[in-house]
């Protein structure tokens, strides 16, 4: 929309038509002014060119709703009543009704009322519209209720801490008719509202006052996707060498450029009112529910193995469709958390409500962090892994290693482990230790007496499975070989030969050479001669 311009009006090429010049006091305290022959009620021109393009774009407005979009700040909507009289004895608006609370109502008057809006707003006639002539004697009900969606726009809301508003009344455009392919039915939104300054270049809004059947509002979408599917021939310069099937756009691109950031077509607001909270709220279910189709868009799941089935969702082909209730809008405004987006759960501001829900960004984002997760998982297991020797943390549970016969081996680690290196060197430390262990029992061994069956070392013979290896204790008798013969061949227990009475007349001179004779004589004490097998 372009910039306001002022607007010169009938009789006020004289530069003192609107001029303030203080009289002399009428009473102390108090100073009087001369008002100007074209416009009796005093009203500037500036003020009056406001009015008019705030007309333009509203088609029928009370006083106080024009004097709340263009001056807030003002006490009360006099300065309001006297340009629009002012304006209607110039022929340009004109009042022909009242609302249900009995404000009155104005419009823009004939030709030269919309010219003259037009001029204010850089438009031609051709874009005006009409004077709603005749809106005002049914009440305007369903303009008033337009009006005061647009008022919550630009002015924000109404409770304290609320969010401020957006743009003025000029970002606005009503009466606005698009044609769907064929040229025979119109898709007609109650307001169009452009904000670029913010990232939404056009945002269609429709008005729901409760008075029509849910199916019949749900249908209206379905019309806008009809209508946003259609593609026109670009005017970009840059496709002019481009085949004329790649020259085509999307009419809304062309018609509002943007800069467009989402993927998708551009917004539907369903703003509700005319009933209680509950009711409100059951309708914006119901509409959800009837036109599912249209702003559901299409779901598929990632094939991903770490993603645990989860998907996304494409919105090339949907209608972001935003809903609320025009008491909520009025209280927070619309960038406060009013705005139900059709898919999502919640309430958000505008510019959340307009992220599509599910998309690819959604589904990298939650991929990210089950990555992050996952790794943070890993991570902690690792530590589990660390060598008990030296420390280290391993980056993988399994590697392969060359054996010390050169063959590959697959080395896993387990908690309380060692690495790959600490394991060589701890089986290295424990061989040498078992060597060395192995020959200090063989040096013992050696120095004891030898086995009684085949006289060799006590300790079994070097080198074989049952060899000791530790030091034999003093009561052995056979090595281990020949005492597993004696238990294979079922020979019972050991039982030495008992001295001979020559043996021991001669132990009583002298000691026995004999490593066994402490031996022999238990077991002549244990073991009697009769029945003894040796």
């Amino acid at each position: 929309m372009s910039t306001r311009q002022r607007l010169a009006l009938p009789d006020d090429n004289d530069d003192q038509a609107d001029a303030v010049e203080p009289a002399e006091p009428s009473r102390p305290g108090r100073t009087a002014y001369r008002r100007g022959a074209a416009n009796p009620n005093g009203s500037t021109t500036a003020l009056r060119a406001d009015v008019l393009g705030a007309l333009g774009v509203l088609k029928v407005a009370t006083a106080d709703q024009l004097q709340r979009l263009l001056r807030p700040g003002a006490a009360s909507n006099t300065v309001i009543r006297q340009a629009l009289r002012d304006l209607a004895l110039h022929g340009l608006v004109a009042s022909d009704g009242n609302t249900r609370d009995r404000h009155k109502t104005w419009r823009l008057e004939g030709t030269v009322g919309l010219e003259a809006a037009g001029q204010v707003l850089g438009l031609p006639r051709s874009d005006m519209g009409s004077t709603a002539r005749g809106a005002g004697r049914s009440g305007a009900q369903h303009a008033m209720a337009v009006n005061e969606t647009i008022t919550a726009f630009v002015l924000g809301g109404t409770a304290p801490e609320a969010a401020g508003g957006v743009g003025t009344v000029t970002d606005w455009a009503t009466e606005v008719e698009f044609l769907l392919p064929g040229g025979r039915r119109k898709v007609r939104p109650d307001a169009v509202w452009q904000a670029p300054e913010i990232g939404v270049p056009v945002l269609m809004v429709e008005v729901d006052r409760s008075t029509m059947a849910p199916e019949r509002v749900a249908a209206k979408f379905t019309a806008y996707r009809e209508l946003f599917r259609t593609k026109v021939k670009s005017t970009d310069p840059a496709l002019a060498e481009q085949d004329p099937a790649d020259r085509t756009v999307h009419w809304w691109r062309r018609t509002y450029p943007g800069p467009h950031t989402r993927p998708g077509y551009p917004p539907v607001a369903l703003v509700v009112t005319g009933a209680g909270p509950v009711a409100l709220a059951n309708r914006q279910e119901a509409v959800a529910d009837l036109s599912a189709e249209c702003w559901r868009g299409t779901g598929w799941t990632v094939t991903q193995d770490d993603n645990d089935g989860d998907g996304l969702r494409e919105y090339d082909d949907a209608v972001p469709v935003l809903a609320t209730t025009l008491e909520l809008l009025a209280e927070h405004g619309p960038l406060g958390p009013v705005w139900w987006r059709y898919g999502r759960p919640g309430r958000h501001s505008l510019l959340d409500a307009l992220e599509n829900p599910n998309n690819r960004a959604a589904y990298n984002q939650r991929q990210k962090a089950r990555e992050k997760k996952a790794h943070q998982e890993h991570r902690e297991w690792m530590r589990t892994l660390a060598c008990a020797d030296c420390g280290n943390v391993p980056k993988k549970e399994s590697t392969w290693h060359y054996g010390p016969d050169g063959n590959r081996v697959e080395w896993t680690r387990q908690p309380g482990g060692r690495c790959w290196t600490c394991h060589q060197e701890h089986t290295e430390r424990l061989e040498r230790e078992a060597q060395e262990q192995l020959e200090a029992a063989r040096a013992a061994n050696a120095a004891l007496r030898p086995c009684w069956t085949c006289r060799g070392s006590i300790g079994g013979k070097e080198g074989s499975k049952l060899e000791l290896t530790e030091k034999a204790s003093p009561d052995r008798l056979e090595c281990p070989q020949c005492e597993q013969d004696r238990a294979v061949k079922d020979l019972g227990p050991l039982v030495l030969p008992a001295p001979t009475k020559r043996e021991q007349v001669a132990a009583l001179v002298s000691t026995p050479d004999d490593p066994w004779w402490e031996d022999r004589l238990l077991h002549a004490k244990l073991y009697p001669a009769k029945g003894r097998r040796v």
